[in-house]
């Protein structure tokens, strides 16, 4: 059967998903979105985040209620191939003092061999890439 959704569509499901399963807290949820092969580059002091760090930072962020939101501007979205896309999004994250955390990201999303779209790689931009990347503060 023929995916008949759109990058667009695609990637504002994921990101809507992402959303929802951390304000609900479900670690289980939340990381279904997220590929074991992930990689993730971009973090302060750490080369590369794999999916074990991930899980690990979201049980303990969850767990001690240290986020309470996330929310996504999508950007650019650009399909790769019928099983890869590309976008481009800022990220911002409320954590429980009420403080908004920007972070510019460029995501890939991978369709998986059981069919679900996950985050194959996350690289968290500098300034200058975010600008290039036609991603500038909106608030």
């Amino acid at each position: 059967m023929i995916d008949t959704k759109t990058a667009g569509e695609i990637a504002h499901e994921w990101a809507l998903a992402c959303c929802e399963t951390l304000e609900r807290r479900d670690v289980e949820g939340h990381m279904d979105l997220i590929s074991k092969r992930v990689k993730v580059y971009g973090l302060a002091n750490l080369d590369v985040v794999d999916y074990n760090f991930w899980r690990r930072q979201v049980q303990e962020q969850f767990a001690a209620g240290l986020v309470t939101s996330i929310r996504y501007y999508l950007s650019a979205v650009k399909a790769d191939s019928d099983t890869q896309l590309r976008l481009t999004a800022i990220e911002y994250l409320t954590d429980k003092d009420g403080n908004e955390h920007e972070s510019p990201l460029l995501i890939t999303l991978s369709k998986e061999e059981d069919g679900v779209w996950r985050a194959t790689e996350e690289k968290i931009l500098t300034k200058d890439e975010a600008q290039t990347a036609g991603l500038s503060r909106l608030h």
